[in-house]
């Protein structure tokens, strides 16, 4: 290879580009005790004085290896030890046990331990930024995974420079053997990896048996690879800004762990939007920064966006639900506070009144008038009643099972509440926070919705009690 000074420059260069390091940025470098992690680590000691930079070595000991992983461990503190870099070591409880009850293979809880535990560390160093060492073959490695998995452009993207919020990768165009070389020149050892060499993990095999055969047809196929991943990723940062503006214009109601979309919103999108929409979605309320797999969102789409009211299904840990024109995304976590008893407010009502409905934080008015006097303006939101068919001990409450009234426009017939909200197609989230106004004689009025029949105004009407429902943007 060049110089190791010239190599050193390259790659700052093409981190500087990508705004992955910034004079004065206080970094945690990921250290295996590998080659890859190895060179990266002396790559950030070379900038070091010049960018003002502050350094710790975070070394992630899973423990999985016996002897093995303590020696890694051993060998990263007696480098840091000759650099002058702190060395912080964080160790898992990692085993079959463990990955059964989280559903997840052991690769993949040691990724997300391993993440986790390097963040805990950053927060400690109060650091800017967090390395990993990944190259250019590492890329190439997981576009072929991908690939092989049948997702969409966003796993053929592969690994992006910068993951949120802190993590770099300035080794994505550097390759595997420019790292030995650089190690090689500079007189630095490293550790090897024996799981590296398994055949139990698929991105080993693809290491060992794929890529030495695809080299036979193109031998720069980990530049191509590499450099699909980067158009990709090009385009699918454009087409997610589409996506996240798409989702706010389909969004009908959020908090922190459900989200309601509109189902006809998502049918109007085209279906490359109206996929990435539910797989951000999915993300933001499952809270993980990986992406559900490509046959898990067509699940959506299809049982779920084109499906039937009352349909569901589950997906990285989301429940994806079908109400009405509603499509709710529900973090599993909120199970246990979901399964707690509904609190159905009930407040009393005097005329004249004014209350705010808990539930929803409409404000609710109410007051009586002589017929003659009253200028009849009929919308959803005000509603008119004849004052004498009723007793003035009124309260507003949520509807109950069995509840019924006789709908206005019905020629008197009765019907059951739950009916008349299924017939207006009233997502069941919706229907507790309706307020009712009821009577001792019966309910007068399905707030917002429909007055009963047998308290309407009529010819003889000599006093009116009219009420008024202020609407709240969310409540319905």
């Amino acid at each position: 290879m060049n110089s190791p000074a010239l190599f050193e420059r390259k790659v700052l260069k093409w981190a500087r580009d990508r705004s992955l390091i910034v004079p004065g940025d206080h970094v945690v470098v990921a250290v295996s005790g590998g080659p890859d992690s190895v060179a990266l680590l002396l790559l950030f000691q070379s900038w070091r004085k010049a960018l003002n930079l502050t350094l710790w070595v975070g070394h992630i000991n899973h423990g999985l290896r016996g002897k093995e992983s303590e020696e890694d461990a051993e060998f990263v503190a007696e480098l840091c030890d000759q650099i002058e870099v702190p060395f912080i070591q964080k160790r898992l409880a990692l085993g079959r046990s463990h990955s059964q009850q989280k559903g997840l293979s052991l690769q993949a809880l040691a990724r997300e331990g391993r993440y986790k535990a390097l963040m805990e560390t950053g927060k400690e160093c109060r650091a800017t930024k967090i390395a990993l060492g990944h190259t250019r073959d590492d890329q190439a490695e997981t576009v072929m995974m991908w690939m092989l998995r049948g997702c969409g452009a966003a796993g053929l993207a592969g690994m992006q420079p910068l993951r949120s919020p802190h993590f770099i990768r300035p080794l994505l165009q550097v390759s595997r053997p420019e790292i030995l070389s650089y190690l090689t020149a500079k007189g630095w050892g490293y550790r090897e990896d024996s799981s590296n060499l398994s055949p139990v993990y698929l991105r080993n095999r693809i290491r060992q048996e794929l890529l030495p055969v695809l080299k036979r047809f193109n031998p720069g196929i980990v530049r191509v690879l590499s450099r699909q991943a980067e158009i990709l990723r090009e385009e699918t940062e454009y087409l997610d800004l589409l996506a996240r503006e798409a989702r706010i214009s389909v969004t009908q109601d959020e908090t922190e762990q459900r989200i309601i979309l509109s189902s006809s919103g998502l049918l109007g999108l085209p279906l490359s939007l109206r996929r990435r929409v539910i797989l951000m979605t999915i993300q933001q309320v499952a809270q993980k920064s990986t992406r559900p797999r490509f046959d898990m969102v067509e699940t959506v789409v299809e049982r779920i966006v084109k499906g039937q009211s009352g349909s569901s299904v589950q997906v990285g840990g989301v429940i994806v639900a079908r109400e009405y024109e509603e499509i709710r995304f529900q973090s599993l976590s909120s199970g246990q506070e979901a399964a707690e008893p509904v609190r159905r407010p009930e407040l009393a009502f005097p005329i004249p009144s004014i209350l705010t409905w808990p539930p929803t934080g409409q404000t609710i008015e109410g007051h009586t008038m002589l017929s003659a006097k009253v200028s009849f303006s009929h919308t959803p939101d005000i509603e008119y009643f004849d004052a004498s068919s009723f007793t003035k001990e009124l309260i507003v409450r949520s509807w109950k099972a069995g509840d019924y009234f006789f709908p206005l426009g019905l020629e008197g017939k009765r019907k059951k509440i739950q009916d008349f909200f299924s017939d207006i197609k009233l997502s069941q989230s919706k229907r507790k926070m309706v307020p009712l106004l009821v009577a001792p004689e019966g309910i007068l009025w399905v707030g917002g919705y429909r007055a009963d029949h047998r308290f309407r105004v009529r010819r003889s009407t000599q006093e009116v009690l009219m009420t008024r429902i202020s609407q709240n943007p969310h409540s319905k």
